[in-house]
């Protein structure tokens, strides 16, 4: 793609583009947090069963990502490569989130895991070439930033929709998390296909080079382009711990608030803790924008460890201090999120300067297996965690029980998280580097028009 092929970014179509991420963000929570006490407490399901199959459902992910990214790549129709598998990706998890969401009596484990692989399915189909879309939509290192935060601040305003209709639903008399899904379901009907339509109208997409000659997908020689990319290994090793340890963490959150510390709604500190995120995306921007992405981030995970440290030291009745810290985390929440995003656009460049192809969509697949692959990872490990402590769903009071759910929720993913703070420190592509590249690619891109 040529420099005279990037269509003209305006602000409109950056939110345009950004919006699509609030529904996506307000029916992606419950699937770390409130699905499995649901499908536990009220729907009968063991803790063990229920993280074995989220472990199962992510794996789908896993075989299908590269496939949804390579083909986004790939594909050509006047309708542009990504704008299509928007599209069928928004009808596949819609129908899987309803189905997920609305169970009927007597659901079995079959039923969850099957329903859960199609939305995950769903979900791939619209975020592996969404992000990849949002990485072709401008060249320059900060612009990338400023479109990653965008999308971040739209993500986490649909995470504070997530909190908040969990705390109004279930302020109504005999409310249950099955009422919490149904209302959450219906209102992403509604919205994510008009966002989505929004986004297809308004965001331009940048044209692509002619369709390749060969059709068969050159896997082998992908493979080799990765390994020789410094940060892009780096990247999707960070991803993956990072989404190990916090997904570890997220999916205990509510027996930790609930049987350590006495939590009486959880609902409303989580919307504290995305409130606290909304209002941290411009601070992590700024930061980034005085410092480099990858600096930015590895504060943004400092931070996030020594909250969790300090929740280890909480007991019953501290639901102030606790507050307080998922306060702070809240905060970094941003980092954790939109500066990855903007990191995997700058290291495609590299990954065209090493095969002389454009291949965002199979990158940023890449970055959606490890990703799924850490969450699977987490879930599984945490719930299956739970269940080998002898942990009880509907409520624990034994104090050997609680004090290994301390370790789990607050020690072990600090020490990992840390692993993936010291892997970020070694990144070294920042502005000045990735200004130097995106020059030479535009030297190639004038002398050989279809590179």
């Amino acid at each position: 793609m040529t420099q005279s092929s990037q269509p003209v970014l305006t602000r409109p179509a950056v939110w345009a583009f950004g919006l699509v991420a609030l529904p996506l963000s307000t029916i992606g929570l419950p699937l770390t947090i409130y699905l499995a006490p649901f499908y536990a407490g009220e729907m009968g399901l063991s803790l063990a069963a229920l993280g074995t199959a989220m472990m199962l459902a992510r794996m789908v992910d896993i075989l299908v990502d590269p496939f949804i990214g390579a083909s986004s790549d790939r594909l050509r129709t006047r309708f542009g490569r990504r704008k299509p598998f928007l599209v069928i990706g928004v009808i596949v998890l819609l129908l899987g989130m309803t189905q997920l969401f609305n169970p009927g009596q007597g659901v079995g484990l079959a039923y969850f895991l099957g329903w859960l692989a199609v939305m995950y399915a769903g979900f791939s189909l619209v975020q592996v070439p969404h992000r990849a879309w949002g990485a072709e939509l401008s060249p320059h290192y900060h612009e990338r930033t400023h479109i990653s935060s965008v999308r971040q601040f739209f993500g986490t305003a649909g995470l504070i929709v997530s909190t908040l209709v969990p705390a109004i639903v279930l302020s109504q008399p005999g409310a249950k998390s099955s009422d919490v899904l149904h209302a959450l379901s219906v209102m992403t009907l509604i919205v994510l296909p008009l966002v989505a339509v929004l986004n297809l109208y308004a965001t331009p997409e940048p044209a692509a080079r002619p369709a390749p000659p060969r059709t068969r997908i050159e896997w082998k020689a992908a493979w080799r382009a990765l390994r020789r990319n410094g940060p892009l290994r780096c990247i999707l090793l960070v991803l993956f711990i990072g989404f190990s340890a916090e997904t570890f963490r997220q999916t205990l959150t509510v027996f930790y608030a609930r049987d350590v510390i006495g939590v009486p709604n959880l609902g409303l500190i989580y919307v504290y803790y995305f409130v606290s995120a909304f209002v941290g995306v411009p601070f992590w921007r700024w930061c980034a924008s005085r410092t480099s992405k990858h600096q930015a981030l590895a504060a943004g995970m400092a931070i996030a460890i020594a909250t969790n440290l300090g929740l280890y030291g909480l007991g019953k009745g501290d639901v102030g201090l606790f507050t307080a810290m998922f306060i702070l985390k809240g905060f970094c929440f941003g980092a954790l999120d939109l500066l990855p995003a903007a990191m995997l656009a700058d290291a495609a460049d590299v990954d065209t300067a090493i095969s002389r192809k454009s291949r965002v969509g199979l990158l940023f697949a890449w970055c959606g297996v490890v990703t799924n692959l850490g969450q699977a990872v987490g879930q599984g490990l945490s719930l299956n965690s739970l269940a080998w402590v002898g942990y009880r769903a509907a409520g624990e009071t034994g104090e050997a029980a609680l004090s290994s759910l301390r370790v789990l929720y607050a020690l072990v993913p600090s020490v990992v998280l840390g692993l993936a703070l010291l892997i970020t420190l070694r990144y070294g592509l920042d502005a000045r580097r990735h200004e130097r590249l995106r020059l030479r690619l535009q030297r190639r891109a004038a002398t050989s028009p279809d590179t």
